[in-house]
Formats: structure tokens, sequence, C-alpha cells
């Protein structure tokens, strides 16, 4: 016979170890700070540092973008769904989930305008926006554009070119993110133009 009130007994005692490990494993100082991973995950500085005179001509370009992409999927939800879905069920059922990925881009984009603004780790932050826009693109391949990739559609491809564009901006901005003008200089878009004048 198996004694049960051993097993409760053991078993007990394995949740009460568990909880030990945890206790310890949170008590644990973090083993790279925030600091270090935003040198980490930022190119380098060069002895010879220079200031990213594009970076703020990108910011506009990712803001443009998410602008036009949050109208696209608020205001024209329904002719959204539509055109990626033909079964109207699936329309019906797909319309509250592209409603509120309009919502989740622009809490994200504006993240990023944010530690672009206050110089809060910004490689983290663009880098977090590059890991979840590659995320994002893949699980759309595989449930939103599906049906059109099977029709071999080009306004897709288009869709899916600017896409892999918005991540490619997004691994640059973290990577120069140690690269940020200072000052009016970090909202000029004509900033490269303003500097190829002086030279």
């Amino acid at each position: 016979m198996i004694n049960l009130a051993f097993i409760d007994l053991y078993q007990v005692k394995l949740i009460l170890k568990m909880f030990q490990y945890c206790n310890m494993a949170l008590q644990r100082k973090p083993l790279v700070t925030a600091h270090e991973l935003e040198a980490l995950l930022a190119k380098p500085v060069s002895t010879t540092f220079t200031v990213d005179t594009y970076f703020p001509f990108r910011l506009a370009i990712l803001v443009l973008f998410s602008a036009i992409w949050f109208v696209r999927l608020t205001v024209f939800t329904q002719d959204v769904a539509t055109d990626l879905f033909s079964n109207p069920a699936v329309q019906e059922f797909m319309m509250p989930a592209l409603y509120f990925r309009a919502w989740i881009l622009f809490v994200f984009i504006s993240a990023g305008v944010w530690s672009y603004k206050n110089g809060k780790f910004p490689a983290i932050v663009f880098g977090l926006l590059f890991a979840l826009s590659l995320f994002n693109l893949l699980f759309d391949i595989s449930v939103f554009y599906s049906e059109k990739l099977t029709h071999q559609d080009a306004k897709i491809t288009f869709i899916l070119m600017g896409r892999i564009f918005v991540s490619y901006i997004l691994f640059l901005s973290m990577r120069r993110a140690h690269r940020i003008p200072q000052g009016r200089e970090k909202w000029n878009i004509f900033l490269p133009f303003k500097k190829s004048q002086r030279t």
C-alpha cells in the first residue's frame, strides 16, 4: 500500500523548496544592468564621435508609416478586413483584432518617440521594437496575409517590403542609439542637408 500521508508531506516539502529557490532567485542581483544592456545593444562609439544626422529623418519615416497604418486600421477596418479575407465570417471575426493592433502600434511608437525625446534607454526600446516588428511580421504572414500570398497579390508584396524596410530602420536606430542629436537638432529632419551646406 502507498502511504498517502507520506506523499502529501513529500509534495509539501517540494513546494517549500521551490518557493525558497524562487525567493533566492528574486533576491539575486541581475546579471546585466539596464545601462550595460543599453551599451551592448548600441554599436560601440568610436573615439571620433559623430552625430547620426539621419536619425530624425528615420524617426519621421517611422512615425509617418505608423500614422498611416494606424488610420488605415482604425478608420477603414472593414475595408482592410474585406481586402485580406474573402470569407465574410472571417472578416467579422478579424475586425476587432485589426482594430486592437492599431492601438498596440500606437503604444509602441509612442514608447519609441518618448525614449528618443528623453534619451531613456533608446537602444533597448528600439531593440524591443525591432524584435516585435519581426515577430509581428512572421505572425501576419501566417495569419493575416496567408490568403493574399496564395493568390500572389502584388499589393501584399509591396506591403511586406515596406514592413521589412521599417524593421531595418528600427535595427539601425537600435545600433546608432548613442549617436542621437542633442537639443533642437533632435527634431530637425533636414539636419543632413544643413550639415552638408556647412562643409
